[in-house]
């Protein structure tokens, strides 16, 4: 076995573990504040410190764990509306890592991930406005809620990038600091 083909076969478990982790956080978030679960920061952090592909599947895995918290925990409603929201959050969820993940500048890892987050954060708001307008709950999308919401994903992408640095720091494999290209 190759060196290179030892250090994929060590990085492939990290890499995953870090998805599972950005999960299980989405979840213990989910649990801790009624399902808000703030998308924009994880497909930010996921397009920063993730492939491309691994991105969007980890975004997908988020999106799913917070569902099954949703109707197991949060006795979400089984009826077409609650289904409906829920695949409009998840094309809003991969929407946003999508264009984190284009505007992305790997030279500049930190700014990128202060851009990735911006610009996820406005395309997953957006991205929901629009069914709201049809549904008739485009009153959750007021100025005040979304100053909130933007704080609150702010505070979780801190504390995920913290975290992603502690890991690095301690050798997780699989993880590249963001004080370094990918």
């Amino acid at each position: 076995m190759s060196v290179t083909t030892q250090a994929s076969s060590r990085e492939l478990p990290g890499a995953l573990m870090w998805s599972l982790l950005m999960a299980a956080a989405a979840v213990g978030g989910s649990l801790a504040f009624a399902c808000i679960t703030p998308f924009a920061a994880f497909a930010a952090l996921a397009a920063v410190t993730q492939k491309p592909r691994a991105a969007l599947g980890t975004m997908a895995l988020i999106w799913a764990a917070n569902q099954a918290v949703g109707f197991a925990f949060l006795q979400y409603p089984f009826d077409a509306s609650t289904l409906l929201w829920g695949l409009a959050i998840l094309a809003a969820a991969l929407l946003a890592a999508a264009v984190a993940i284009a505007r992305l500048d790997q030279g500049r890892r930190w700014l990128s991930l202060a851009f990735a987050f911006a610009v996820a954060f406005a395309v997953y708001e957006l991205a929901l406005l629009i069914p709201s307008l049809f549904t008739g709950e485009s009153a959750n999308f007021a100025p005040g809620i979304i100053g909130d919401l933007a704080w609150i994903d702010l505070a979780w992408l801190a504390g995920m990038a913290a975290l992603h640095e502690i890991l690095v720091f301690a050798r997780w494999p699989g993880l590249s600091s963001l004080n370094q290209p990918a």
